[in-house]
C-alpha cells in the first residue's frame, strides 16, 4: 500500500510540474503582490504621476485571484501574481521618476520666473531713469523756451492779402538807466539852537573868495570849494553859544541818469477788426501797420 501511495504522489508531482493539473495549495506570490499593491496605493506620488501603471498592476492581481478561485493552473496563477508584483513596483518607480522630473521642471520654472522678474525690475529701473531724464530735459526746454524771446516770422506769405491797421500807441524801450554817484560837503549842526544862516552865507562867500586866490586851474577850483565850506562853518558859528557846534562832513549823493545807448525796440499797439494787438519792432512804425486776416503783422 505504501508503494501505491508513493507512486501516486510522484505522479501528482509530475503532473503539477508539467502544468497539466491545478495545485491545491495557496501561492505565496499572491500575498507578495498584494503587499506591493497596497504600498503603491498608499504612495501619493503613485496616485499623482503613475495612476495608469497602478491600475494595470491591480488588474493583473485580480486576474491571478480569479484564476486561483476558479481552479486555474498553479503556474498560470503564479506568473500572474509575479507580474502583478512587478507592475506594482514599476508604478512606484515611475511615480518617483516623474515626481523628480516635475520637481526639476518646477525649479527651472521658478528660476526662469526669478530671472524674468530681475530683468523686468532692471528694465523698470532703466525706464524710470529714462523718464526722469526725459522730464529733466522737458523742464530744461520749458525753462529755455520761457526765457528765450519769441521770434515771430513777419514775412508775407505767398498770395496772402494784407490790410492796414491803425497804430494806437508806440513806446520806445531802452536799456536800464545807469547810476552815478559823487561826494559833496554838507554843513552839520550838533547843537539845539538854529544855525546862523546869514553868517553862514557871508562866511561862505568870504571863504570862497579867499580860496579862489590860492593855486591855479583844478587846484584853484578845489581851493575855492574848501574855502567856501570853511567860511560857511565859521560864519554859521558866529553869535552862537557853546551849546552847539557847526561842522562839515563828506556826503555821498547818487542819481539815475539815462544812457546814450540806442533804442532796443519799439512796443507798438494797434487795433484790427475791434481787437487790440501788440507787437515789438526794431524800427519805428508809421501811422498804420500791415497785417494779415488774423491781425498778424507782416512786412
Amino acid at each position: 500500500m505504501f508503494g501505491k501511495s508513493a507512486t501516486f504522489a510522484v505522479a501528482l508531482a509530475i503532473l503539477a510540474a508539467s502544468g497539466c493539473a491545478s495545485f491545491p495549495g495557496r501561492d505565496p506570490a499572491l500575498d507578495d503582490a498584494r503587499l506591493s499593491l497596497d504600498a503603491a496605493r498608499r504612495n501619493p506620488q503613485v496616485a499623482m504621476y503613475a495612476s495608469a501603471e497602478f491600475d494595470q498592476a491591480a488588474a493583473t492581481l485580480r486576474q491571478a485571484d480569479d484564476l486561483a478561485a476558479n481552479g486555474g493552473r498553479y503556474n498560470d496563477v503564479h506568473q500572474l501574481a509575479v507580474l502583478a508584483n512587478q507592475r506594482a513596483a514599476t508604478a512606484q518607480d515611475v511615480a518617483r521618476l516623474r515626481s523628480e522630473q516635475a520637481a526639476l521642471v518646477a525649479q527651472r520654472t521658478a528660476t526662469d520666473a526669478r530671472i524674468q522678474a530681475d530683468v523686468t525690475q532692471r528694465q523698470a529701473a532703466a525706464a524710470q531713469l529714462q523718464a526722469a531724464e526725459a522730464q529733466r530735459q522737458a523742464d530744461q526746454a520749458q525753462r529755455l523756451a520761457a526765457a528765450a524771446p519769441i521770434a515771430y516770422d513777419y514775412r508775407r506769405r505767398e498770395n496772402e492779402p494784407l490790410y492796414e491797421a491803425p497804430v494806437t500807441s508806440v513806446r520806445a524801450v531802452v536799456g536800464p538807466p545807469q547810476q552815478r554817484c559823487w561826494v559833496e560837503r554838507q554843513v552839520v549842526d550838533t547843537g539845539s539852537p538854529g544855525i546862523n544862516v546869514p553868517g553862514a552865507v557871508v562866511g561862505g562867500v568870504v571863504g570862497g573868495i579867499l580860496g579862489h586866490q590860492i593855486g591855479s586851474g583844478r587846484g584853484k577850483d578845489l581851493a575855492t570849494g574848501i574855502g567856501a565850506a570853511g567860511g560857511a562853518v565859521v560864519g554859521a558859528n558866529v553869535g552862537r553859544d557853546a551849546a552847539g557846534t557847526v561842522y562839515t562832513q563828506d556826503v555821498q549823493r547818487c542819481a539815475n541818469v539815462s544812457t546814450a545807448a540806442p533804442l532796443d525796440y519799439w512796443e507798438v499797439t494797434y487795433n484790427f477788426r475791434g481787437y487790440e494787438h501788440h507787437v515789438q519792432t526794431t524800427i519805428p512804425p508809421g501811422r498804420t501797420i500791415l497785417v494779415n486776416g488774423q491781425g498778424e503783422p507782416r512786412v
